[in-house]
This record gives structure tokens, C-alpha cells and sequence, in this order.
């Protein structure tokens, strides 16, 4: 498939390549480089914060933007930064955060999740991290200045999946569950291979051939027969029903662009209000570039949380 990329996305796309070629390798340091800038707006505030988690030894790091002016109790949205289960942190999720933080306008925390394959770190663990923080938030919502009854949750790449896991999971548990999950290119299922968008864009394949090796196999603490937890891959879960609503964004260029479609299908199927973004020309979490499209990616987000917490009824002709 010929890949033309959305003029000003060049370094994001080519860096996504599997090819480990100079100018690749230089398109990687440029997009990384790109991710990391952020500006933190006049008058908003970062604050980093450790939290205690279920385990008694355990403390969790979150990372808490707060825009200025910021009406009582505000919504709280818990973003979950991607990184392919192995890799990434807070940091690498603070545009995003920034952006999100001020479109809604909202409190927005992210969090430090342990990450797999790194001192026997696997499943559950990762999303044990995104629930005792999603607790947290819940049950201090009022000390941070945020409504408990006005809750969402974003999530990019893995992030998306352990943020549509935790959905399952506090559905499954009858806790309070989000208003709107965000899922920003999901890796939901581990049946990849059986994609056209994979064959498609094979040039963009993510991970190694040998599967055992893959990120997937170092999330589940590897494979054993037996068929994953649809907390951990969403897209093995028997039934959606009972979710709140979902917004899910896929890249054309992305090969786990079928995999989100057909999950968003099939909660619109179930009767879970979904809407659902194909962003042309465009690659795996393209909103992790600054450009205007990632700008208006990020607007688009913000219209769906300020709908679902009820935060347009002002839009409403009486």
C-alpha cells in the first residue's frame, strides 16, 4: 500500500516505519524530541503527587494538570499514556494532558503505571496501577476540586487498552464508571495478523515477528495456552453491553486500524453509544505530534467529554 503522509506529519509516519534505516532512526529522535515539548499554559498547574495503591508497600506516582480559573467541581479525566505496555511515562503524555486539561475545561491526571517485563512486572499489575489511581480520584475528588459523579478516562495505544480493561472492569464490579473513555488507537486484540489493515501496511508493522518476544507476550507475563482476560484484550470480551459511552480514533496508516473499527462496531452493535474517527493519511497515536490536526483531534475530544458531563446544555433552545 503507497503511503502518502497528512503534510507536517512526515517525521511522526517514517518514524513508525520497521525498517532501521539512518534516515528512520533520525525521524525517530525528531518525533521524540516533538513529543516531548509542552507548555505549560499561564496560570495551570502540574503537580506531581504519590498515592497509595492496595498493596501496602506500593505508591503510585500521578501527575496532576489543573487549568486556572477552573469552575467547582470540575470533571476529572484519568489519562493513561501508551508506550507498548514496556515503555513510556507520564511525560510523554503532557501535551496531550495540557491540551485536554484546557479544552474542557477539566482537571486531567496521568499516571505511572509499572510497566511490563521490568522486575516481573506483568498483568494485572499495570491495570491494578489505573484502578487504585482511578479510586483515588474518584474518592478525593472533592480535595482536588472535581465533581466524583463527573469521571472520564483517555487512554493512547496500550494505554487504550488497559483504559478499555478498566472500563470492563469497574463495569463488571458495579463501580462508578467513566462518562466517556476515550480510546486514542487502541491495541485491543492479539489476532492482528487476521487484519486487512496489517497486510495492508505491513511497512508499519509494530514488534517482532517471533510473537513470544512481542510486547503482547511481555504484558501477559507470556502466552500459555489459554485465552487472555478480556481485561487485559478488550476484544476478547463476550459482551460489551453495559458500558457508558466511547469515542475511539484510529489512524488510516495505523495496522491496529481494523481492530479499533471492529471493536467500535461492535459496541455501537451492543447498544453503547460510540462515535468513531478514521483520520486520514495519518499513523499510530498521530496525536502525539504537535500539528493543527492534532489540535483539532484534541478539540474533537474535548466536545465529546463536555457532552457527556453535561457541560453544553447551554447549547439547548429553550
Amino acid at each position: 500500500m503507497d503511503i502518502k503522509p497528512f503534510p507536517g506529519y512526515e517525521d511522526h509516519l517514517f518514524s513508525n516505519l520497521a525498517e532501521q534505516s539512518e534516515e528512520v532512526k533520525r525521524r525517530k529522535e525528531a518525533q521524540a524530541g516533538a513529543m516531548l515539548a509542552y507548555e505549560l499554559p499561564q496560570g495551570m498547574t502540574m503537580e506531581d503527587r504519590f498515592i497509595p495503591t492496595e498493596e501496602d508497600a506500593q505508591e503510585l506516582q500521578i501527575r496532576i494538570f489543573t487549568p486556572a480559573d477552573l469552575p467547582e467541581k470540575a470533571p476529572i479525566i484519568l489519562d493513561i499514556h501508551g508506550g507498548a505496555f514496556v515503555a513510556g511515562s507520564v511525560a510523554i503524555d503532557n501535551a496531550r494532558c495540557i491540551a485536554i486539561a484546557q479544552r474542557v475545561p477539566a482537571i486531567v491526571v496521568s499516571v505511572e503505571y509499572r510497566l511490563a517485563g521490568a522486575d516481573g512486572v506483568s498483568f494485572p499489575m499495570p491495570l491494578e496501577d489505573c484502578h487504585a489511581a482511578y479510586r483515588y480520584l474518584h474518592e478525593h475528588a472533592e480535595e482536588l476540586g472535581g465533581d466524583p459523579e463527573r469521571m472520564g478516562l483517555h487512554g493512547s495505544s496500550a494505554g487504550a487498552t488497559i483504559a478499555e480493561g478498566l472500563a470492563l472492569y469497574l463495569r463488571d464490579r458495579n463501580e462508578p464508571q467513566p462518562a466517556l473513555t476515550v480510546l486514542n488507537c487502541p491495541a485491543l486484540s492479539l489476532a492482528l495478523e487476521e487484519s486487512h489493515s496489517y497486510h495492508q501496511l505491513y511497512q508499519l508493522r509494530m514488534g517482532p515477528a517471533n510473537k513470544a518476544l512481542g510486547a503482547e507476550s511481555a504484558y501477559l507475563g507470556g502466552y500459555n495456552g489459554k485465552t487472555p482476560s478480556y481485561y487485559a484484550f478488550p476484544a476478547c470480551a463476550p459482551d460489551l453491553g453495559g458500558l457508558k459511552a466511547h469515542m475511539v480514533i484510529v489512524g488510516e496508516y495505523d495496522t491496529l486500524r481494523d481492530t479499533g473499527l471492529d471493536y467500535a462496531l461492535r459496541l455501537l452493535r451492543t447498544g453503547v453509544p460510540c462515535e468513531i474517527y478514521q483520520a486520514p493519511r495519518l499513523g499510530h497515536c498521530y496525536t502525539s505530534a504537535p500539528h493543527p490536526f492534532t489540535d483539532f483531534t484534541h478539540d474533537m475530544m474535548a466536545w465529546s467529554f463536555k457532552r457527556e458531563f453535561g457541560m453544553l446544555d447551554d447549547l439547548i433552545k429553550k
